[in-house]
């Protein structure tokens, strides 16, 4: 669908990276707060096993964990291991830098910088709120950096530099001055354009249901049980998945090669209705076209009340309040307050 895209988990961590970055040069962080800051950006989506959240729907309960407790697990495995892995100048880089952290050597560093970050997760404090909050770093960077490979430019509605330099920290939460509200909503817009657009595309999302389906498969066949332990998952990639399934596999080899013959399904019909109409609705379609594989979105909605009730907006006045607080004072709000569910039906081919 987008021949340009480029999607590597790697550019993206980078790219998180350096917005963390730009949110703790404005905050003033400490530079022990700069760094584990930084470090969870790089890191916050180790947890992600080959074709990313692709995997994650497919095999989470399988592996009994969500990518981001999976990340936990591999923080903690990569401080303990790190510098086995290193080069000699690679050493030498981390025994100076332990010295101005305060460490005598660089084990002491490497272990600590590791067990801050995942506290940091685990407690939810601002250092991973500016990483994974609703406005963090991870968001504004997969944003703009999709609509830029996939050449919808016009749905990067986020502004980095002006959201990042307008950030406050006041009593642990990460804190928004009032005249950048509009670009909030840039952000929460550009968000719902791409998930609609490009994320959800009817045809790569069929692509990617089929995945979910090989990966689902090629467990029950049993392809993936001596990948599970976590040693062996870090090296579980996508050649090597792709491998064992064309190999080994019997149902998942069959829809393996739908894909790479791009026998998509189709969709035959869509719909957009209230949550409360959901469950009837789904009966409804299922009754009308089964077989069939019937797809929910679950993000596909402008205003997520739990982000509205995340953001907080220091106002003219010097008062702290959430974003639908904000709203409510002022009676100004872009986003539409209720919640539409958008429900499509697939047919194999």
């Amino acid at each position: 669908m987008y021949p340009a895209a480029v999607h590597t988990r790697f550019s993206h961590s980078l790219g998180t990276m350096n917005v963390a970055k730009l949110y703790a040069d404005s905050l003033e962080l400490s530079p022990e707060d700069y760094l584990i800051t930084s470090l969870y950006g790089l890191l916050h989506d180790v947890g992600h096993g080959p074709y990313s959240h692709c995997f994650e729907d497919a095999a989470s309960e399988w592996l009994g964990m969500n990518h981001e407790q999976l990340g936990m697990s591999l923080m903690e495995y990569i401080g303990g291991n790190l510098l086995e892995q290193c080069s000699g100048k690679v050493l030498e880089g981390l025994r100076e830098e332990a010295h101005l952290y305060g460490f005598q050597n660089a084990e002491d560093y490497v272990l600590w910088a590791f067990k801050e970050t995942m506290t940091a997760v685990k407690e939810g404090d601002y250092r991973a709120h500016i990483v994974d909050g609703p406005m963090g770093a991870d968001r504004l960077d997969f944003i703009t950096r999709d609509a830029y490979f996939t050449g919808v430019s016009a749905f990067n509605t986020v502004d980095i530099f002006r959201l990042t330099g307008n950030a406050l920290l006041m009593d642990g939460h990460l804190v928004f001055r009032a005249k950048v509200v509009d670009n909030i909503y840039g952000l929460t817009l550009g968000r719902f354009l791409m998930y609609k657009n490009v994320y959800y595309h009817k045809t790569s999302r069929a692509a990617e249901l089929m995945m979910q389906l090989m990966i689902k498969e090629a467990i029950e066949e049993g392809l993936l049980d001596r990948w599970k332990a976590l040693d062996e998952f870090i090296r579980l990639d996508e050649p090597t998945l792709m491998g064992l399934v064309q190999l080994s596999g019997r149902k998942s080899a069959e829809v393996c090669d739908q894909l790479l013959r791009r026998k998509l399904w189709k969709v035959v019909e869509e719909r957009i209705v209230k949550p409360e109409q959901q469950n009837q609705v789904l009966e409804e379609l299922y009754s009308l076209h089964a077989p069939c594989h019937i797809d929910v979105p679950e993000k596909l909605s402008l205003s997520s009340p739990t982000d509205r009730g995340e953001v907080f907006i220091l106002d003219e006045k010097g008062m702290v309040m959430q974003l639908a607080d904000y709203e409510e004072k002022t009676g100004y709000s872009l986003l539409q307050q209720e919640v539409n569910v958008f429900v499509r039906v697939y047919k194999e081919v």
